[in-house]
C-alpha cells in the first residue's frame, strides 16, 4: 500500500527509500572501527570493508552468488554489516565477509552449526524505542540497528540462535550467533536477512539479503541429480520513476509503474518510464541467463525482496511453458508423507509472496523460439496494494559451451541413495488437533497502521506489534494446531510464520473475490502463503456479503523449538508498521505448559 510512515527518527531512510530522496552516505572512519572493537570484550570485531555493496550493470549475464561450504559440520563466518549510496542515490545495505565478498550463499548439511560473528559498522542514530529485559544483544532500538534472521530454518528461538525479538546490534556493536540445524532439517533453499522490526524493510531493500542452502536435496528429490544448479535471489529496489519523484501507479493496472524494480543476483531490471508521468511507458532491461541446447536447469529461486508479490512463468515468444517444481519453502515437494522420493508438481506460473522460495527444472528453448524469458505476470494486489506489473526478470539466452565463471555450487549433488531421514513434518496429517486457532490481518485505511490479530489475545485487537507486547498465542511443544488466517484488508497479505512450517490444507473463498488459487501449494509444507485482498476490505464482516479470503494451515510444534518468535506479513513495510505478533511455545511438561 502506498503507506504514511510515521517512526520520526527513521523518516530519512523511509524518505530516501520510498520517495527519491538521496541520502548522503556516512564514510567508515578509523574511529567507527575503534568503537566496534571497543563494542565487545568477547568477541573481536569485524573491520569494515573498503567499497561494500557493489552491484551489476543491468542486463549482465548472470553469475552464481560466492559460495560457502562448511566443514566437519562447522560453517564459520565473519560479516561486516555496512551501507553505502550508488550512483542514483539509493542507500545500499549488505553483509560483507574480510575477504570482500557480499552476501555469499551459505551451504550447510543437516545436523551442522553456523556460527557468525557479525559487526554492525553503519552509522549510529539516536535511540527509539527500549527494549524490556531480558534483551539479546544491545539494549534499545535505534534506526541504525540490525541482527539476522535465519528465514525458513526450524532452528532454536534462543539468544544467539534465530532470535529476533529481543536481539539487536546497534552500530559499533558485535555479536554472535551460533545456529544448530536439525539433524533431520529438510534440504532445501533457506535465507538470512535482517528482522529489527521498524527498519527491516530499508534493510531489505536496500540489498541486504542472502541465500542459505541445506544441501543434500538430490537424495530426496533425485530428479535434479547432477544438474547445473542456479542460485537465483531476487531483491527489490527503487525504481528510475521513483528516483525522479514519480511513484507508482493506483490503482494498480498492468503495465504500470513498478512499486520498485527487481534485481537478480544484483542485476538491476532498470525500470525506467518515459515519459515521467503516470500514463508514461516502462521498459526494462532484463539480465541475460545463459542455457545450452537441451539442457534442463535447476533454478533455485528466492523472492529475497522487502515488499514485491512475483508470479513467475517461463515464456518462450509469450507462450506459458510447463515446468517442474521440486521444491517450496525449503521443503521438497510431496517429500513428507513416508514415502521417498518426493514426486515433482508440474505447473506454469508459481504465486511467490516476499520471502517465499521455489526451486524448478527448467528445460531450454529450441533454437527456432525468437524471445525465452522468465517474467513475473500482473498481480491485482487490491486497491491499497501495491503495482507488481507484468515484466521481464532474465532473457535466456542459448551458448554452445558452459562459458560462464565457474562457481563451487555450480551443479547439484549426484544421488547416491535414497535419504528417508528427512521426514521433520512425517505423519502429520493423521496427528490429533490439539487446538483451533482465528487469525485476521487489518489495516488502517491510510496506511498508518497495520495488525496481525488473534481471537482471544491477551490485548485489544488492532493493537500494532510492540516487542514488549505479550505472546499473542501460548502453546505447547508437540501439539498439533489448526490455524484459519484471514484476509480483512483491501490489499493482499503474506503470512510468515518463524521456526517452523505448516502444511497448506486449502485456499477459501480466493474465487469469490475475484483472484485464482495458488498453484502447487495446496497439500504442501510452507513457511509463507499468500491471502488476497478482501472484496470488502476495511469493512465488517456484518456489512460485507462476500466472504473474507482465508488460508486453513496445519501447524506442527512437535519439533525441537521451544521458546518465543514471530508471525507476521512478509511485506516488510507492513510489518515495519505494526502487523506482527509473538507466539510462546512451552517445553512438554514444564510449570508453563502445564498452566496453559
Amino acid at each position: 500500500m502506498k503507506r504514511a510512515w510515521t517512526r520520526p527518527s527513521n523518516l530519512g531512510v523511509y524518505l530516501g527509500v520510498l520517495l527519491g530522496l538521496v541520502i548522503v552516505a556516512v564514510a567508515h572512519t578509523p574511529a567507527v572501527a575503534q568503537v566496534a572493537t571497543a563494542a565487545s570484550s568477547s568477541v573481536a570485531a569485524v573491520q569494515p570493508v573498503p567499497h561494500p555493496c557493489p552491484r551489476f550493470a543491468p542486463g549482465s549475464v548472470i553469475t552464481q552468488p560466492p559460495a560457502l561450504f562448511s566443514s566437519n559440520g562447522v560453517l564459520d563466518l565473519r560479516l561486516s554489516y555496512q551501507q553505502t549510496t550508488d550512483a542514483a542515490g539509493r542507500t545500499l545495505f549488505c553483509f560483507m565477509t574480510p575477504q570482500g565478498l557480499e552476501e555469499p550463499t551459505l551451504h550447510v548439511n543437516p545436523g551442522d552449526t553456523l556460527n557468525i560473528t557479525v559487526t554492525n559498522n553503519t552509522p549510529s542514530s539516536p535511540v527509539e524505542e527500549p527494549f524490556n529485559p531480558p534483551n539479546c544483544g544491545d539494549a534499545s532500538m535505534t534506526g541504525s540497528s540490525v541482527n539476522i534472521h535465519y528465514h525458513g530454518t526450524n532452528t532454536s528461538p534462543q539468544c544467539h540462535a534465530d532470535n529476533v525479538v529481543k536481539t539487536l546490534i546497534n552500530s559499533g556493536s558485535t555479536f554472535h550467533y551460533s545456529v544448530k540445524f536439525p539433524s533431520n532439517e529438510p534440504p532445501g533453499l533457506y535465507w538470512y536477512h535482517p528482522h529489527v522490526h521498524g527498519v527491516a524493510e530499508p534493510a531489505v531493500y536496500g540489498g541486504a539479503a542472502g541465500a542459505l542452502v541445506v544441501d543434500g536435496i538430490q537424495n530426496v528429490q533425485p530428479a535434479v541429480s547432477g544438474l547445473r544448479q542456479r542460485i537465483l535471489v531476487i531483491r527489490d529496489q527503487l525504481t528510475n520513476a521513483g528516483l525522479q519523484g514519480l511513484g507508482e501507479s493506483s490503482p494498480v493496472v498492468d503495465g504500470g509503474i513498478p512499486n520498485h524494480d527487481l534485481t537478480v543476483n544484483y542485476i538491476p531490471g532498470n525500470a525506467t518510464t518515459t515519459p515521467l508521468t503516470r500514463q508514461g511507458v516502462t521498459t526494462y532491461t532484463p539480465s541475460i541467463l545463459h542455457m545450452q541446447g537441451g539442457e534442463t536447469q535447476y533454478w533455485r529461486i528466492c523472492n529475497c525482496t522487502s515488499d514485491t508479490i512475483l508470479d513467475l512463468q517461463l515464456q518462450f515468444d509469450g507462450t506459458a511453458q510447463p515446468f517442474q517444481v521440486v521444491e517450496i519453502d525449503s521443503v521438497p515437494v510431496n517429500s513428507q508423507d513416508g514415502t521417498q522420493p518426493g514426486k515433482p508438481i508440474t505447473a506454469t506460473h508459481y504465486r511467490m509472496p516476499p520471502a517465499s522460495r521455489v526451486e524448478i527444472l527448467a528445460t531450454a528453448p529450441s533454437p527456432s523460439v525468437k524471445l525465452a524469458q522468465l517474467v513475473t505476470t500482473f498481480i491485482n494486489t487490491g486497491p491499497l496494494g501495491d503495482e507488481d506489473p507484468t515484466r521481464p526478470l532474465f532473457t535466456i539466452k542459448l551458448v554452445n559451451t558452459d562459458d560462464d565463471a565457474q562457481a563451487g555450487d555450480d551443479n547439484a549433488g549426484v544421488f547416491s541413495a535414497l535419504n528417508t531421514r528427512q521426514q521433520m513434518f512425517g505423519g502429520l496429517a493423521n496427528a490429533a488437533v490439539s487446538t483451533k486457532r482465528s487469525l485476521f490481518f487489518s489495516e488502517l485505511s491510510d496506511g498508518s497502521a497495520f495488525f496481525m490479530n488473534v481471537v482471544g489475545q491477551p490485548y485489544a485487537l488492532n493493537t500494532v506489534f510492540d516487542p514488549n507486547n505479550p505472546p499473542a498465542i501460548v502453546t505447547t511443544q508437540g501439539a498439533v494446531e489448526l490455524w484459519t488466517v484471514q484476509n480483512q484488508a483491501a490489499e493482499n497479505h503474506e503470512f510468515h510464520m518463524h521456526q517452523i512450517h505448516f502444511k497448506v490444507l486449502s485456499q477459501d473463498n480466493f474465487e469469490a473475490n475475484g483472484t485464482a488459487q495458488a498453484p502447487a501449494i495446496t497439500g504442501q509444507f510452507a513457511d509463507m502463503v499468500e491471502i488476497p485482498f478482501a472484496a470488502c476490505g476495511n469493512t465488517s464482516s456484518s456489512s460485507c456479503n462476500t466472504p473474507f479470503p482465508q488460508v486453513k494451515l496445519l501447524m506442527d510444534f512437535r519439533g525441537m523449538v521451544v521458546g518465543d518468535f514471530v508471525f507476521h506479513c512478509h511485506i516488510l513495510g507492513h510489518e515495519d508498521l505494526g502487523m506482527m505478533a509473538i507466539i510462546q511455545v512451552n517445553q512438554a511438561g514444564s510449570a508453563a505448559a502445564s498452566s496453559n
